[in-house]
């Protein structure tokens, strides 16, 4: 399948941050249905940029901070293709 992102949007694939184990020795015992509060921020790899992007300096293959509840989950065809819009891109990580 090929996909373009059009009006603004990129179309990134979003990475999820491992969890470091430091305190692998301290118990604490939660409920079993706890989930650990996620950042209101990720990280993504830059997959696709639509043309009538404004963004300076961020291209493709490029890693960038999104804000999550910005982050669209499109399933088309037993695929996910995510996209942010440009304004949400808070910048380029280099490396």
């Amino acid at each position: 399948m090929k996909f373009s992102p059009k009006n603004r949007h990129l179309w990134v694939l979003p990475q999820e941050q491992e969890e470091s184990k430091e305190s692998e020795n301290l118990k604490i015992l939660v409920p079993t249905d706890y989930e650990k509060p996620k950042s209101p921020y990720l990280t993504a790899n830059v997959l696709s940029i639509a043309k009538d992007c404004n963004i300076v300096g961020v291209g493709v293959g490029d890693t960038v901070v999104i804000e999550r509840r910005m982050l669209h989950n499109l399933e088309i065809e037993g695929k996910n293709i995510y996209l942010v819009l440009e304004n949400y891109v808070y910048g380029r990580i280099d490396k």
